[in-house]
This record gives C-alpha cells, structure tokens and sequence, in this order.
C-alpha cells in the first residue's frame, strides 16, 4: 500500500470564516464566591466569581463540580489562596484533564514548569513528582503543584526533602491521605493547601458536553469577546494523520516517511495536550518519556520557540547534574552531559512550521518525532527536513493557539 495522505488543501481552514450565532444583546450572571486577599499584585482588591448564567443558560455546573477549597487547618500560608494560586490551580487542571494515569504538572504564573505522568505501572506519585519537579527546579522553585491522585505520605516527603533550598508555594489535590496536611503544615510553615474534584467533568475533546460554556476574552478596550471552549479532535493516535502528503505547485509530492514508536507516540499526545492548556503562543513543548523536557512558551516567531526551548532544556540538564555554565553563552558545554536531555525526544508544536528551520534545529539536537497541524505554504519543505532527520511528524489538522 503506498504511503502518503494528502493534506494539501488543509491550509484552507485558516482563510475560512467559522461564525456562530451570538446575540445583539448578552447578559452574563455572575454569583459572588470569596473576597481574595488581593489580586494579581498587592496593590489591587480582588473578589472571586462564579459564572452563573449567561443569557438564562445555567454555566456554573463546573465551578460546583470542581469545588476548589483551601484545605490549612492552622490559618497560616500566608493569607490563604490568591488569585494568581487560583489561576495556576485552574490552569493545571486543564492540563491534568487529559491524562487517566497518575500525574503531577507545576505551575509558574500560568505556564506548566513541570510535568510528568506515570510512563510505567510500578512509578510511584512521588517519582512522578521528583521527574516534574526536576523537569526545571529553578522555575519550580515557589510553583504551584498539582496532582490528580491524593497525596500520599512518600511524596509529601518529596515535596518537603529540599526544603527550604526548594520551597513550594501552593500544593492542591483531589484528597489528603491522612496525616499529610499536618505534615506539610509542619514542614513548611507558609505552603498554601488545596483540594478539588472532578477533573472528568472539564470539557477537553469535541463532542463533550459544553452546554452553557464559553470562553470569555476580555481586552483592555472595555470589551469581552465570547468564543467556543477549546476542544480537542485528538483523543488517540487513531485521530493523528501519521502519513501526511504535500502536492507542492509543481506536482511533486512530499510525504513523511517515517511512523512514531510507541513512545514518541505517548509523548507526542503528551507534548500535544500540554500544548492546549499549558503553553502560550506561539509555544512548543518538549517531552521525552512521559516528563516535560522543557516548554517553550510565548515566543513572537515559531523558530525564537524552538531555540528558546533548546538553551532551556539543555541548562536544565546542566542544573540537574551539577555542572557549572555561563547562561549568556547558550549551551556551550552541552558535551559534558552525561546524555542528551533531546534524543529520542518528541515536540508538539501549537500552530505550523512557516520555515523548514525549525525542524532542522530540533533534529540537530536529537528529537525524533514532531506532532504539528500542517497548513504551511512550505509543508513540503518542513517534511523535507523531517525526513532527512528520519523524524516522524504526525499531523494534527487542528491549531491549539493559546493566548492567556
């Protein structure tokens, strides 16, 4: 059977108007839930809200279902939750939604710092942890953990065992096991604690039930824009083009040539869900062995991510063995590494490679495998240089923009 799926006309969609049926006149209910102790900084007040109705439609069925709560017991962590915890805490949900198995993401002022999913049965919640944790330590340091397991007394060691050399801010999970919020308390005196539930009811892929749901975009102009929540067409590989073809205008045909194995499958859907909720753009995310390698997140030019991501990953690396680099020279050094924080790596890219350059810096430094939309004038180009890499590149057909 001969290998290749036209995805030529793809690039179509995005000259296409997709217009719903909004109304002239919206009026949104919004029901008080707590006074925060601040907002975003200290010097401006802050309420929490629920959307409760929007033109008579019930919406705050998600709001209830998650029941986000403060859970210290003694009064201190400093004040309670503030907005900028609530919304780390939102945010890693929405990345935690997609994944079944035992994860752990940490959160820095709304980007995902640290991930990492169980990638074997016998991988314990605090190994879990330690691989998110150590994904970037320096930016972890003060983040927001999130786990969609209780926290059992092995990783409330974890969280505390560099304490204060690395301190947690915030830690919030579904439940407690006995005994651990004491602990935390005990062993970090400003931690702040949370509870919450029902990740399954966060609406992640298309068909899910969004009845009463929308985005809501507010610009500094005095305007809200109302969008769709953003809903994914990829539950498995099953819905990936693992074979894309681009018709170029001289009739040539451009195919990868190459499928993932299975674990640059795994950790392309990884990469790719994390794309979605955790990374703005434009934004790629580096994962390798179910573990965040690196996210390179809110970048003005597609290339700028890759090579932002790139230095990243590789002075994590450097921290992570101890080795000593000056950060101004870039990777220089990177041959000390006891291995390739990149090889065998796989990288999902939130929107189309406009230039070939892009794939060619990432396979210079040793990933395997690419999941990206497609829809480029110069498809056949990028998987020209996907193939003389032998990188697999998957399509997507769909563009996970996330401006937050």
């Amino acid at each position: 059977m001969s290998r290749g799926t036209d995805i030529s006309q793809f690039k179509r969609v995005y000259r296409q108007r997709n217009e719903g049926e909004f109304p002239d006149q919206l009026t949104i209910t919004l029901q008080k839930e707590a006074d925060l102790k601040y907002g975003e900084n200290p010097n401006q007040q802050a309420a929490l809200y629920i959307l409760d109705e929007i033109e008579g439609k019930r919406a705050r069925q998600i709001a209830e279902w998650t029941d986000i709560q403060s859970v210290r017991k003694d009064g201190r962590g400093k004040g309670g939750l503030s907005l900028t915890n609530l919304m780390d805490i939102t945010r890693a949900m929405d990345n935690l939604k997609f994944f079944e198995v035992p994860a752990v993401a940490i959160m820095k002022h709304n980007i995902i710092s640290g991930f990492a999913k169980q990638n074997h049965v016998d991988q314990s919640l605090a190994e879990i942890y330690r691989l998110a944790r150590d994904a970037d330590r320096r930016s972890n340091f003060g983040g927001t953990v999130v786990l969609n397991r209780p926290l059992d007394a092995d990783t409330t060691e974890a969280i505390l065992e560099l304490y204060p050399r690395h301190i947690v801010d915030v830690v919030a999970a579904p439940d407690y096991e006995e005994g651990q919020i004491e602990k935390l308390q005990e062993g970090s005196k400003n931690v702040r604690l949370s509870t919450f539930s029902r990740l399954d009811t966060l609406p992640k892929f298309k068909g899910d039930d969004t009845h009463g749901l929308w985005s809501i975009k507010e610009m500094p102009s005095g305007r809200l824009a109302l969008q769709e929540l953003y809903l994914s067409s990829v539950r498995s590989a099953e819905d990936l083009v693992l074979d894309p073809m681009k018709i170029d205008k001289h009739g040539n045909q451009h195919t990868i040539q190459r499928d993932p194995t299975a674990q640059e499958m795994s950790d392309l859907l990884t990469a790719w869900y994390l794309n979605i909720a955790g990374a703005r753009s434009n934004g790629v995310v580096v994962v390798k062995n179910g573990a965040l390698v690196v996210n390179g997140s809110g970048q003005v030019e597609r290339v700028g991510a890759i090579e932002q991501a790139i230095i990243k990953g590789y002075q994590k690396a450097f921290d992570r063995e101890g080795i000593e680099y000056d950060p101004l020279f870039g990777i220089t050094g990177h041959e000390q590494l006891p291995e390739n924080p990149f090889e065998g790596a796989s990288c999902a890219s939130d929107a189309f490679f406009p230039f070939p350059d892009s794939v060619e810096r990432l396979g210079r430094v040793g990933v395997s495998a690419i999941l990206q939309p497609y829809g480029s004038v110069r498809d056949g180009l990028v998987i020209d240089a996907a193939n003389s890499f032998d990188i697999a590149m998957p399509a997507t057909l769909e563009r996970c923009f996330g401006h937050f």
